[in-house]
């Protein structure tokens, strides 16, 4: 007989009952083996257990416990293997869909009687799959409606959507997935149109950087925003980094610079790295950079009488890190730099942290100087440089000791260089001054939603939207922008 084809339930029925019958006699031989092996091994019960277990099954394939609750946790000592993976992986913010998948109707007759099959009330299986939802493309026909007063022919025309270009054919949604896709994702305009092209979509690279050009002039107060609120702050960051210029090889690279407090981050792309630049964009800033030790910073520094320069610990670690290779003695230096990471950690309040920096933060600098004091090595190894460079600075590297408010290093805006240094190797610079402002405010806007925790597209075509609503007289910060 085939069980899986059998429609003759009172045959089916004797089947089961001498499977009952069966199973009953294989328990009881079972029970019998267990009590002999219990008694050869001197650990009555173990098996008895696998027993009650199998007795405890009933006919829907449920036992005892599963009806009763979940199972308690075991412990390591409880038994059983610890499960391996971790399962499916939560999708909270994807859209959840159900599609029922149902037979074709010629396959809806049972090949062992062809009779009709009707589905089973219940019996559907469940599971979940990711799936992608194409990008696509469509020519939306914009109907302005126009109203007219008919006491004295006054009209009115409704608004239209919010466009980068007014009056232009693209849609600001459109911009500012061209923006996201070249400054978040790192897609080359060029390649953003073979790409749109592979949709229906035929563009020109030429329309999609007005379209970014547009944009980037739209959040321009934005941008202007964020300087003026890092300037503000008590304590920033400054760095820089080369910015090719493919609009001229035969000149030198432009320079990115990047200003930083918790929250923000400004990009300015400038022709050099001068002291002249330095004091343009800080020299009336009044209060404490991290940065590192650039001659033209301090030069900077002495023009702008508010400024004071913190020296970047991280810099230090390097190089001491580099030298350790050669020189297993730098490890002394090294635990003792990590003391001081771990001393600040300790901290959750700026009083606490200004207490713990009096005290046991300047002891290990102590330490560091009698260690650097003690070393004997050449000056121009690299365990010499790392010495010596660190008693020029030693002034900097020192002042975070007495303001608990000062980082001890300048990662921060270090890592406002990630996407413009990705960015820069996709789409390999800026071929125009104007290249270089929008990259300078779309990136500036982009880094600083990331610094501020909210989701960078979102923002960018938010803030674009509040610009373009009220023609750029509100401007929306990533600190204040809260996603629907």
């Amino acid at each position: 007989m085939d069980l899986s084809t059998e429609t003759n339930v009172e045959r089916l029925r004797h089947v089961a009952c001498l499977l009952e019958a069966q199973n009953k006699h294989l328990l009881t031989v079972l029970g019998d083996k267990c009590a002999e092996l219990d008694t050869l091994k001197g650990r009555p019960g173990d098996l008895q257990k696998v027993i009650d277990g199998l007795n405890s099954v009933r006919a829907d394939g449920t036992t005892d416990e599963q009806t009763s609750g979940p199972p308690k946790a075991r412990g390591k000592r409880g038994g059983g293997r610890k499960k391996r993976g971790h399962g499916p992986t939560p999708q909270p913010e994807l859209e959840h869909v159900t599609e029922l998948f149902e037979l074709d109707e010629p396959d809806q007759t049972c090949p062992s009687c062809g009779d009709v099959l009707a589905p089973v009330a219940g019996g559907v299986e469940t599971s979940e799959m990711i799936d992608v939802v194409e990008v696509s493309y469509r020519v939306t026909q914009v109907q302005r409606q126009r109203y007219q007063c008919a006491c004295c022919d006054h009209t009115e025309t409704a608004d239209g959507p919010a466009r980068a270009v007014k009056g232009g054919r693209y849609s600001l949604g459109f911009a500012a997935k061209v923006a996201c896709d070249k400054y978040i994702h790192h897609l080359p305009l060029e390649r953003q149109v073979r790409m749109m092209k592979q949709h229906g979509l035929r563009v020109t690279s030429q329309a999609l950087w007005d379209q970014v050009w547009a944009l980037s002039r739209l959040l321009e107060p934005v941008y202007r925003g964020i300087y003026q609120h890092i300037l503000t702050e008590p304590v920033i960051g400054l760095d820089q980094t080369g910015w090719p210029n493919l609009g001229d090889k035969r000149k030198t690279k432009w320079q990115m610079w990047a200003l930083t407090s918790p929250g923000a981050v400004y990009h300015a792309i400038k022709d050099d790295k001068s002291t002249a630049t330095f004091v343009e964009l800080v020299g009336d800033y009044h209060g404490t950079i991290v940065c590192d030790a650039l001659g033209t910073h301090a030069a900077g520094a002495r023009e702008g009488p508010g400024v004071q320069l913190a020296g970047c610990w991280a810099h230090i670690l390097r190089k001491f890190r580099e030298a350790e290779s050669n020189f297993p003695e730098a490890a002394a230096m090294l635990d003792l730099i990590a003391e001081l990471y771990a001393i600040d950690r300790e901290a959750d309040t700026s009083e606490l942290r200004a207490k713990l920096r009096r005290s046991r933060s300047a002891d290990v600098l102590s330490r560091m100087r009698d260690w650097m004091a003690k070393v004997t090595t050449i000056s121009s190894t690299d365990l010499g440089k790392a010495i010596k460079h660190t008693h020029n600075h030693w002034g900097r590297l020192t002042r975070f000791v007495d303001n608990p408010d000062i980082w001890l290093d300048n990662n921060r805006t270090e890592r406002a260089f990630r996407g413009p240094v990705v960015g820069r190797r996709n789409h390999f610079g800026s071929k125009s001054e104007r290249g270089t402002k929008a990259a300078a405010i779309l990136y500036s806007i982009i880094e600083s939603a990331k610094d501020s925790g909210v989701d960078p597209a979102a923002y960018l075509v938010a803030a674009a939207k509040r610009a373009s609503d009220t023609d750029g007289d509100e401007r929306l910060m990533p600190w204040d922008f809260s996603p629907a």
